[in-house]
């Protein structure tokens, strides 16, 4: 699957979500023998997304899903919808914009002062750097380029 069907499922299946007021957190599509199409929701609010929510939107998402020309699996697939998770991984600026104020884990390409991760809470961030305040209450900037992962960390 490319990046071409991925976005035509994204632009079929987020009305379905929005309508809901959940939001798509994110798409990908795994596994050659048992493909497995996996889509994560939350709730917009930051509120925990309940498991009757995800089975509510569920069959009309599968149906949008079954609409779609060209079938974009032709074959047997597997349909996963599950929340992103406590610890999800922040992947676009969209889920930044959602994360500001939040507890923030970052993974750096090489070691920024001598380490190779921070946390603290997402304060704002730009095409540039994202901008923490650290448990000292110290406010940094970070080069995103320098960034390999960001994910909400509950532990902070």
């Amino acid at each position: 699957m490319n990046s071409k069907q991925l976005e035509i499922i994204k632009e079929r299946i987020s009305p379905i979500i929005e309508k809901r007021k959940l939001m798509l957190w994110d798409i990908s599509f795994f596994g050659a023998a048992s493909p497995v199409l996996t889509i994560l929701i939350d709730r917009q609010d930051k509120t925990p997304i309940a498991m009757n929510e995800i089975s509510e939107v569920t069959p009309f998402i599968s149906e949008a899903m079954d609409q779609i020309e060209p079938d974009p699996f032709p074959d047997h697939y597997n349909l996963d919808i599950s929340s992103p998770g406590i610890d999800r991984t922040i992947k676009s600026d969209d889920q930044l914009a959602w994360a500001v104020s939040e507890p923030v884990k970052i993974n750096f390409f090489e070691k920024i002062d001598g380490q190779k991760n921070v946390e603290g809470i997402l304060l704002d961030y730009s095409d540039s750097y994202i901008e923490l305040k650290n448990s000292a209450e110290q406010i940094e900037d970070f080069p995103r380029d320098k960034i390999t992962k960001i994910s909400l960390n509950q532990e902070v």
